[in-house]
């Protein structure tokens, strides 16, 4: 089968769904499939200091074409917009000018909406279908979380967003919370299923990190590690630092960067690098690494979010061995998760400071008195985001079958603690 996987960013750029497409396309290609990514050179967070890469190459049984783009920024929305389009424009012509059409393509919801409208559209004009990869679920994220009110150009997207995932071969989402949220959308549901994340990246010990992790801590570090935006309530951590501020045994760390970096300084106060601390983004092997000198990994959504979107981060914590403090609704499948597993604790959004305070102190208690068993975390994490199961998922349903089988006489330990977690996995939304 012909292959076409297309993403904005793909490895040696920094992004984590950089690395799992990447690994997704090695797999295909072991599997005997003509694989082609699609992408650019790399520029996210412009981290990446290396030279510029070949516009196309063979690497790992896989073509990798890498167009160019304009210099860009958060702060350069004109810049932004531009790349989206002209990015979408060569995808368009990749795809209806070459001589034979690929049989299956992939698409992202980055940039949301407009890549599955880009290939909805080569589907006009070539013989090829398209699996809709929602790593969030757009306009609702926006809307829920009060980036946009309701407005015509909002139930524009929506419109078209909904006949993106009704003309597509298969939408994959990542939790049943997710595949509720397009029933909401009055989608009929017949190709949708779930298949999460899986982990990407081992603790790496040589990876160079922060002068600060580079030897565990006796102090109980509560980390949050990703994008600083609109959307994790971390103004929530920030005043929960400000309750326990009395207890110099804990410390508070922000890796990475986003638009609320400068408003949460601000708002540590007094509490800054004394208690509340700030690092840059970190690629992902050094993140692994501070990851697993910390001990209490924060996942937090602004309320109702997590219907739309599931915290990637989740599977790093777990992989290094980390419990969680999760700020998200106590009836969504991440917060069933760290409850039935122990994993950590749960605060139920709208969360106050004096809640997560409370929880804080009682996991720096348990860890102080008893320790973490992180190879247990570990062990759970892998039961249910490893990437041999959820590999496999994918080869089944690019070849048109059923992600997960119905009948488990073969099926493996891993497969089935996934199976647990999310029952809805199975199939789609019947």
């Amino acid at each position: 089968m012909k292959l076409l996987l297309v993403h904005r960013y793909i490895r040696p750029d920094t992004p984590g769904y950089a690395h799992m497409l990447y690994i997704m396309g090695q797999r295909f290609a072991a599997e005997g499939h003509d694989v082609t990514i699609f992408s650019c050179q790399p520029g996210y967070n412009n981290v990446y200091d290396g030279p510029a890469l070949p516009k196309r190459e063979q690497v790992d049984g896989m073509t990798v074409i890498r167009v160019p783009l304009l210099k860009e920024s958060k702060s350069k929305p004109l810049v932004r917009a531009i790349n989206f389009v002209w990015f979408a424009l060569r995808v368009i012509m990749h795809s209806v000018l070459r001589g034979r059409a690929y049989d299956l393509m992939t698409v992202t919801t980055f940039p949301p909406t407009l890549m599955a409208a880009v290939a909805r559209f080569v589907c006009l004009f070539r013989k090829t279908e398209y699996i809709y990869h929602c790593m969030d679920l757009y306009p609702e994220i926006a809307q829920t979380s009060g980036m946009l009110k309701r407005s015509l150009p909002l139930r524009f997207a929506a419109w078209v967003d909904r006949r993106n995932c009704e003309k597509a071969k298969a939408v994959v989402v990542l939790s049943d919370d997710m595949l509720k949220s397009l029933q909401k959308r009055g989608l009929s549901g017949d190709n949708v299923h779930v298949i999460n994340n899986f982990i990407i990246n081992e603790v790496d010990e040589s990876a160079e990190v922060p002068e600060a992790f580079e030897n565990p801590s006796d102090t109980f570090r509560v980390l949050f590690a990703g994008n600083i935006g609109r959307f994790q309530s971390l103004e929530t951590i920030v005043d929960a630092a400000k309750v326990l501020e009395n207890n110099r045994e804990i410390e508070f760390w922000f890796i990475g960067a986003g638009v609320s970096v400068d408003s949460l300084k601000e708002q540590a106060g007094s509490l800054l690098d004394r208690s509340v601390f700030f690092n840059p983004y970190l690629p992902i092997e050094s993140a692994m690494k501070v990851i697993h000198r910390s001990h209490l990994g924060v996942v937090s959504l602004a309320p109702t979010v997590i219907h739309c979107a599931y915290p990637s981060k989740t599977m790093s914590y777990l992989e290094a061995g980390c419990k969680l403090l999760c700020l998200v609704e106590d009836d969504s499948s991440l917060a069933s998760l760290v409850e039935v597993n122990q994993l950590g604790v749960v605060c139920s959004q709208p969360a106050t400071a004096e809640s997560v305070a409370a929880s804080i102190s009682d996991q720096f208690e348990t860890w102080k008195n008893e320790g973490y068993d992180r190879e247990s975390i570990q062990e759970v994490g892998r039961s249910h985001f490893g990437q041999a199961v959820l590999l496999e998922c994918w080869l089944r349903l690019i070849q048109g079958e059923s992600p997960w089988p119905s009948s488990q006489a073969t099926t493996s330990n891993a497969e089935t603690a996934v199976k647990k977690q999310t029952p809805l996995h199975a199939h789609s939304t019947d």
